[in-house]
């Protein structure tokens, strides 16, 4: 069961306070006792027990402070985990909860805490054990404890109001995922409507439509937010100059890149590394 990590606060690597993690998977950040606080893309986010935080897999996260009496458990998740099992969820519901991204943290009720809470020590517990590759009884426990966790923490989402609450088009939602998988793969080299479209089979049109129904956004501007948040991450984290940057994310030169970012940011991608080493000093 490659598909997931899961680690505690006495796993985390001794690094100091300016060390970033930027997964390839998304991570949730369950806080059973104590405090922390945590910066994802320069937003600092202060979680206290009984918090619940999720952390879209493109985005870069650091814990800047962390209470001597924390307990918390980090839980990293592939992406498209959603296709390779089954969870009795609408499939855009399911993509919008393994790819879950949010600034703020979620406090569910004690009770329900508690629940994910102890699944969650028992998969980490079982997850250290020696697995028998002439028995699988141990691997089939763990997906099940992990589809357990899913299914709690789908139900703290949507009780906190985070589910639209509507019967989707099928079809709109079928090309609506497919096209976000699509993006997290292709859309640092594509920013085309078209080579999403001829990808999915359908018309430029129709796949404005669909994703709009769905998430209520363009898919333009989907792209865009994914090429922002990548892009404030490796500013933040990387050693890459401004121009390597450009290049990695197919824009014809650096001074179409900066363009692009002080559209969307408001400053210049310069400006923008500056304050975040001066937050990072300071």
């Amino acid at each position: 069961m490659n598909e997931i990590e899961l680690i505690d606060q006495s796993e985390l690597p001794a690094q100091g306070e300016d060390y970033y993690y930027h997964p390839l998977w998304t991570t949730c950040i369950l806080l059973y006792r104590g405090s922390i606080q945590v910066n994802s893309n320069g937003t600092l986010t202060d979680l206290q027990a009984g918090n619940i935080l999720f952390i879209g897999y493109n985005k870069y996260y650091s814990f800047t402070t962390i209470s001597t009496d924390a307990i918390f458990k980090i839980l990293h998740y592939d992406r498209n985990f959603s296709n390779r099992i089954r969870l009795s969820i609408s499939r855009y519901d399911a993509y919008r909860l393994i790819n879950a991204n949010r600034s703020t943290p979620f406090t569910p009720a004690p009770n329900d805490f508690e629940a994910i809470w102890t699944l969650l020590c028992t998969l980490h517990s079982n997850r250290k054990k020696p697995i028998d590759p002439k028995k699988d009884f141990l691997q089939k426990a763990n997906i099940n404890i992990f589809m357990a966790i899913i299914y709690l923490l789908a139900d703290v989402i949507y009780t906190a109001g985070e589910s639209s609450g509507k019967t989707h088009n099928k079809r709109k939602e079928e090309i609506t995922v497919h096209f976000l998988q699509l993006i997290a793969d292709h859309y640092k080299e594509q920013r085309d409507l078209a080579f999403y479209a001829d990808r999915l089979n359908i018309s430029i049109k129709y796949l404005s439509i669909s994703v709009k129904e769905i998430t209520k956004e363009s898919p333009s501007e989907i792209i865009s937010n994914w090429l922002v948040t990548e892009a404030r991450a490796q500013l933040t984290i990387s050693t890459k100059t401004i121009n390597q940057i450009s290049q990695e994310f197919n824009f014809s030169d650096q001074y179409a890149f900066s363009k692009f970012f002080k559209k969307h940011v408001g400053i210049t991608p310069k400006l923008f590394r500056e304050q975040q080493a001066n937050l990072v000093t300071n």
